[in-house]
């Protein structure tokens, strides 16, 4: 099956360039698109044709910064079940064999393809950009630990925390809350990054000490889980709760993985830097399994680097 986005809809297409799907969201009202109408073939339903076209109208949407609303029935249900995220691109640079940590991000040639991978993150920006705890600290906060012995008594209840909407935001997939924030705004020297609202996603094992001093500073803070994140619930999360729409996922390994398992890497952004990474560096994705993608352009770089785009 092949699937086409046009202004207002998304159609299917069989491998005799046959339409068997599609589905329609017009602007209802200004920045508001309302999913009105999807259809599949009778003879091809049944193969999750009509799941993928309500899936892909969302992306649509999300990606116009538009309101998603949905009056079809069949809509209203995926909505109801599955909840609305963001649309999620997977901006990392690699080493020609998939690498995406180890000494070659230092190197001549890392070092020049690093100008180029930052550049593209401010030219693909969303409305928040997501890491991993280790690139958080290893990015951000040089791996400070806050002392929270002052709140330790502290009466916090294990409730999402919105301390304020903001424009741009930096989320911390963080399980147990050990991202040492000093402040609740990320301060850059690079555009991309700087002037971040910063939300901290967590398990209901995080400490409640820790949930204090979060709050004590100002930075928001979200549950998707028990024991582990629910990568699924913290995006409706973010979108319900901050609105956020289009997020960049910028790793680190782990982190890439879990989205990918849970069918949340919409699009792959990769600067790919000409260089062999070491036997030891760390994969794209940690514990990955086969996922198809769609090829969407390459584009060379003065630096000899290649970024290459795919879709889901």
């Amino acid at each position: 099956m092949k699937y086409i986005s046009e202004r207002e809809k998304v159609i299917c297409i069989d491998e005799n360039e046959n339409e068997v799907g599609v589905v329609t969201f017009p602007e209802t009202e200004k920045g508001v698109f309302t999913i009105n109408h999807t259809f599949v073939d009778e003879k091809m339903q049944g193969r999750g044709i009509a799941s993928e076209l309500v899936k892909r109208a969302i992306n649509a949407i999300n990606l116009s910064g538009g309101e998603v609303k949905a009056s079809c029935s069949y809509a209203q249900k995926y909505i109801e079940k599955k909840g609305i995220r963001p649309y999620v691109i997977c901006h990392m640079m690699t080493s020609i064999d998939g690498k995406v940590t180890g000494d070659f991000l230092y190197g001549e040639k890392g070092t020049k393809s690093s100008e180029s991978y930052y550049e593209i993150n401010r030219q693909i920006k969303g409305d928040a950009f997501a890491c991993g705890r280790i690139t958080m600290e290893g990015s951000f906060t040089n791996g400070y630990k806050p002392d929270f012995s002052s709140f330790k008594d502290e009466d916090v209840s294990y409730e999402d925390y919105v301390a304020v909407k903001h424009d741009y935001y930096a989320v911390s997939f963080d399980r147990l809350g050990n991202v040492g924030w000093k402040e609740n705004i990320i301060h850059d020297s690079d555009e991309g990054y700087d002037n971040c609202h910063i939300i901290e996603v967590l398990t209901e094992k995080t400490p409640a000490e820790k949930l204090a001093y979060y709050k004590s500073i100002g930075v928001s803070y979200i549950f998707a889980g028990k024991d582990d994140i629910d990568i699924n619930l913290a995006l409706s999360k973010l979108h319900n709760l901050f609105g956020i729409k289009k997020l960049l996922l910028e790793g680190g390994s782990i982190i890439n993985g879990a989205f990918l398992k849970a069918g949340c890497v919409d699009e792959l952004s990769l600067v790919v830097t000409p260089v062999i990474a070491d036997k030891d560096d760390k994969p794209l994705f940690y514990d990955s399994s086969v996922t198809d993608f769609e090829f969407v352009s390459s584009e060379k770089m003065f630096d000899d680097s290649l970024w290459i785009r795919y879709e889901r």
